[in-house]
């Protein structure tokens, strides 16, 4: 046999081998980020289950958002712990849309959630305290989004 002709046998086989190895981590990485999301969208899921679920919490969660300042201490580090887990997921979601693993159509709901709960006087009153707890480039996010949110309820109210 003709050392040639093995050669390029064992360069197609090379070859496939390659082409296979590419499919096969497209499909891996497609997994993954199905997987981020649906990690993520189950995350914001049970939050939601712990203030339905819990009454204390949900009642230290409307005090809070309208005055984050009446909150006595044990209430506070409670009110601080739940909001810094829903930026948490909101940061996580945020990266999951820049890396193309959310559907546009989910992080347009995330963002219509976001809004309102942005704008809240508890809420905002926490972030000034925690954004540095958070990326640059997320806090930056949620500053213009807030800012925006601003911009449109006051829009909102004039066109009235």
């Amino acid at each position: 046999m003709n050392w040639e002709a093995i050669s390029a046998i064992g360069q197609i086989v090379g070859a496939l081998a390659v082409v296979v190895s590419l499919l096969y981590l497209a499909r891996e990485i497609r997994t993954n980020a199905s997987a981020a999301r649906l990690a993520s969208v189950s995350a914001f899921n049970r939050w939601l289950g712990q203030l339905a679920t819990d009454p204390h919490l949900a009642e230290v969660w409307n005090r809070g958002v309208r005055d984050f300042e009446s909150l006595e201490a044990g209430d506070r580090e409670r009110f601080v712990a739940v909001i810094l887990q829903l930026f948490q997921i909101f940061e996580e979601m945020y990266y999951n849309h820049l890396e193309r693993h959310m559907d546009p159509r989910l992080w347009n709901e995330v963002e219509t959630r976001m809004r309102p709960i942005n704008r809240l006087p508890g809420i905002r009153a926490w972030w000034r305290l925690y954004s540095d707890w958070f990326s640059g480039e997320f806090a930056n996010y949620v500053n213009q989004l807030t800012a925006d949110s601003q911009v449109s309820k006051i829009n909102d109210l004039t066109n009235r």
